[in-house]
């Protein structure tokens, strides 16, 4: 039985010839029989699918070590894990599945032998589908982000085009895209091609016809929007495909159209082997990027057309002119494309702690080396008989291991290593978090232990947080309450943030933050309050708005209250903000009925 999917990367593990056995026949794979293989190989790839064969305890224990490193070490979910192992050696199958997180368990019985590469396909199968839906989510994340450029850059219109056409030749998995910059109604010319091949742009306008458009691309000028439609039956593409290497299904033609005129046709061909990849989903996609595009190309031709305008007035009118591009870069800050710089916002407090860990590892490896370099010493003595070296490196090991308080060391490391872990963690939370603005995903309840969420997040925010604010908790017992442990952090840590930087802006007195969660009957309120200048009532009304923000450019971006807010709303619960002028400042979040409803 052959695989269907060459493409997918698969490798085996084991002592023995256990693999050979069960995959023969089956798929080109790559065997390793020694850990330091397997994260030398995971340095360059990211495999399909890993077939931990066993036969032996030293099997076992070589794929525990395996995928412990590829689950919890690389933190990789998408590689499926099958598990193969001999008849005769018992293993217990619910503990792989549930604890070691394999996604199957087979028997290498020759028997089974057709049945076990079935299995192994639907796990490669599994993988590509769960690749390639993270590949479609990443080439949305680029077009949108792509498409703000239009607004904000000042390169040519052809160069913004290129950046963009690889976004969308990505998104429809096409495998040739090329630019036609339009003349007139009938006529337009060859300016760019994505591929970089001798002959190729000659191919491509002998195949066009060019200057002369065919008539399959004039209907696209004549609807001014995008289409997607098999190749025509009557034109002949063969020498396009043998340059291409590859036969080409069908073809996407994408305008650029600004006030009712389309400057560019961009082509995309798309082979046959992906056309079952291109869905509605991604159609609809392009279809709104089309209309974005074409309002974003008008607003910069009449920002282009206002500019020549200004460049004609009096030396009196430029403080006027300044004004204006201020506010048009304000306008501008409101786009999806701000989004970077909201990360780089969010995450830069735990990424601060973790960098300051740094420091203490350093000098502690640096102690435990010495202590080794020590200990070598005194082996190699007992082994030569040197008795008053022995006594001598052993009192030098004893005061060194005092001196150096190896014993705190030790505890310490592992303390050092989870702050950064958790850390790190907290990042990647955030930056999965705000994609919510891209796209929808699914958010798995957890038991939630509030208590450990405040203190997390307060020493989150205490490395860079004034020391005159004085942080009070005041969480009482609560029972056990179903959120989300990481998404509950991040709300709390976008609100004493806002509540300290309040604060510190106004010069409060005694400025002071309170954080109190409560069981009130079966619901759970938590109250963030600050005795800090308050929200003016304009403000207020508008402050879970995203990209809505009271600081100057360049110090906000609007995202950390419209964050919490979508969270809270993800989770199931309320968020509400009541203030007094030159007084206070109080969000209330409120998950009700959480007893009865989980």
């Amino acid at each position: 039985m052959q695989n269907t999917t060459p493409c997918a990367s698969v490798i085996a593990i084991d002592n023995g010839t256990l693999h050979s056995n069960i995959l023969k026949n089956w798929h080109h794979y790559d065997h390793h029989n020694n850990f330091r293989s397997i994260k030398k190989y995971f340095r360059n790839d990211k495999p399909a699918l890993i077939v931990a064969c066993i036969s032996n305890e030293d099997d076992e224990q070589l794929s525990k070590q395996v995928i412990h490193y590829v689950r919890e070490g690389l933190s990789n979910q998408d590689t499926r894990i099958v598990l193969v192992h001999e008849p005769s050696f018992d293993l217990d199958e619910t503990h792989w599945m549930e604890d070691m997180q394999i996604n199957g368990c087979l028997l290498a019985d020759e028997e089974k032998r057709c049945f076990n590469h079935s299995a192994l396909n639907r796990e490669i199968d599994t993988f590509l589908h769960i690749d390639n839906n993270r590949r479609q989510h990443d080439a949305e994340t680029d077009m949108l982000m792509c498409i703000t450029q239009f607004s904000r850059a000042n390169e040519p219109l052809h160069e913004l085009l290129k950046t963009f056409s690889k976004t969308l030749e990505s998104l429809c998995y096409s495998a040739c895209s090329f630019h036609l910059k339009i003349v007139d109604q009938q006529q337009g010319r060859l300016d760019y091609c994505s591929q970089q091949q001798d002959g190729l742009m000659e191919t491509i306008q002998q195949i066009l016809g060019l200057p002369n458009l065919p008539q399959y691309l004039q209907n696209t000028l004549t609807e001014k929007h995008p289409q997607i439609d098999l190749l025509p039956d009557n034109v002949q593409f063969q020498s396009l495909e043998e340059k291409l290497q590859c036969k080409i299904g069908s073809y996407l033609t994408f305008p650029i159209v600004a006030y009712d005129k389309i400057l560019y046709l961009l082509i995309y061909f798309i082979p046959e082997s992906h056309m079952d990849k291109v869905s509605m989903k991604q159609i609809n996609i392009i279809n709104k990027a089309s209309e974005q595009l074409t309002m974003l190309l008008e607003r910069r031709e009449a920002e282009n057309s206002l500019k020549k305008q200004y460049q004609r007035l009096q030396n009196a009118l430029v403080e006027l002119k300044s004004t204006k591009q201020e506010l048009q870069h304000k306008e501008k800050m409101a786009s999806i494309g701000q989004m970077a710089a909201g990360i780089a916002h969010e995450i830069n407090n735990p990424l601060s702690y973790v960098i300051s860990n740094f420091s203490s590892m350093d000098h502690y490896l640096k102690s435990i080396m010495q202590l080794q370099e020590l200990q070598s010493e005194f082996l190699s003595s007992i082994e030569t008989g040197q008795d008053q070296k022995i006594a001598a490196l052993k009192n030098t090991i004893s005061q060194f291991e005092e001196e150096e308080d190896m014993d705190f060391i030790l505890d310490d490391i592992r303390a050092v290593i989870s702050d950064s872990y958790n850390g790190l963690k907290r990042v990647k939370n955030i930056i999965t978090d705000l994609k919510s603005f891209t796209y929808s995903q699914s958010t798995e309840l957890e038991l939630c232990d509030l208590s450990k969420v405040v203190d997390e997040s307060i020493k989150l925010l205490s490395y860079d947080m004034d020391p005159s604010i004085t942080l009070v908790k005041a969480v009482d017992e609560l029972p056990d309450f179903m959120a989300h442990n990481g998404l509950m952090q991040q709300v709390l840590t976008n609100l004493i943030k806002n509540a300290a930087q309040a604060l510190i802006d106004a010069k409060t007195d005694k400025p002071t933050i309170k954080v109190t969660a409560q069981h009130i009957e079966a619901s759970i309120i938590i109250r963030v309050h600050d005795n800090g200048p308050g929200i003016p009532g304009e403000a207020r009304a508008k402050i879970f708005e995203p990209f809505f923000t009271t600081k100057t450019v360049g110090e906000g971006t609007g995202l950390g209250l419209s964050v919490t807010y979508n969270i809270v709303k993800k989770l199931g619960g309320d968020i509400q903000v009541d203030s007094q002028a030159n007084k206070y400042t109080e969000f209330t979040i409120a998950f009700k009925d959480v007893l009865q409803k989980h």
